[in-house]
């Protein structure tokens, strides 16, 4: 199997831009043809302008290609104290009373639901925003299925009750269901990173380990797009794993930098 010519990935690229994924264009190089000739590997394709010839004919194998592209690593309240820390800054007095929330990069949706599970136990214990409402937005429609679904291995009730003491839903021997009343406050629907974000004047982004994939040029478009959409005082919350960098942004000041979480001020 030869390495991705130029031609072809180019003819990629277009097909992924014409799907409404441009962002899975900008990703970094390793991490872009890595799995691209994995995706070749799989459909026993010797180069990537073949590749492009069965993009051409098959829209499953482009369907397949976001999905294979997309990062999918997720789970309820990764970091716990990452999600401590948002929780006692929400819970404060000063919090607004109607509140938008966006979880970008979602995959399957255990970020978003964290996020609603959080703000419902706040707000049953009468602290933070009592009107609020959470949108995640994904490429990989076959990972918003799963997000729209809200239905988990049971053995995502141990992390949830780590940072709530308990996981309110319907749990069985094989699965827990994200509760009816949280289902209703929560939204999935398929966008680009790079292109405009579905809302605006938020009160708090999570974008979390999605900007390492990025090349520095792209992640600063990202940034734009996100900083765009939140309201001055809004907070943004990124990965442990994102660039220190982003402390030096001047639309920013830093709430928390172990946990990555900041306000914009302009």
């Amino acid at each position: 199997m030869t390495a991705p010519n130029d031609v072809g990935l180019a003819r990629i690229r277009r097909h992924l831009t014409a799907m409404g994924a441009e962002s899975l264009t900008l990703f970094k190089g390793n991490y872009f043809d890595r799995r691209l000739q994995s995706r070749l590997r799989v459909r026993g394709v010797p180069d990537s302008d073949t590749y492009a010839d069965l993009l051409d004919r098959d829209p499953d194998e482009r369907r397949r290609l976001v999905s294979a592209l997309a990062i999918g690593v997720t789970g309820f309240f990764r970091n716990p104290t990452a999600w401590g820390r948002l929780g006692s800054l929400l819970g404060d007095s000063a919090a607004p009373v109607t509140f938008t929330a966006w979880s970008a990069g979602c995959a399957t949706g255990e970020e978003a639901w964290s996020l609603a599970l959080l703000l419902a136990d706040l707000e049953g214990r009468g602290r933070g925003p009592i009107d609020w409402r959470v949108e995640g937005t994904d490429l990989d429609d076959r990972s918003l299925e799963v997000a729209r679904a809200g239905v988990y291995s049971p053995r995502a009730t141990a992390d949830i009750a780590a940072v709530l003491g308990s996981a309110p839903g319907d749990v069985s021997s094989d699965r827990f269901t994200v509760p009816a009343e949280v289902r209703q406050r929560v939204r999935f629907r398929q966008a680009d990173l790079a292109a405009a974000p579905p809302l605006g004047d938020l009160d708090l982004i999570l974008c979390r380990n999605v900007l390492i994939y990025f090349t520095p040029a792209a992640q600063s478009r990202v940034m734009d797009q996100l900083l765009g959409a939140l309201r001055p005082g809004g907070l943004l919350m990124l990965g442990k794993a994102e660039l220190a960098a982003f402390d030096l942004l001047p639309r920013l000041e830093i709430v928390d930098r172990r946990e990555r979480i900041y306000r914009r001020i302009a």
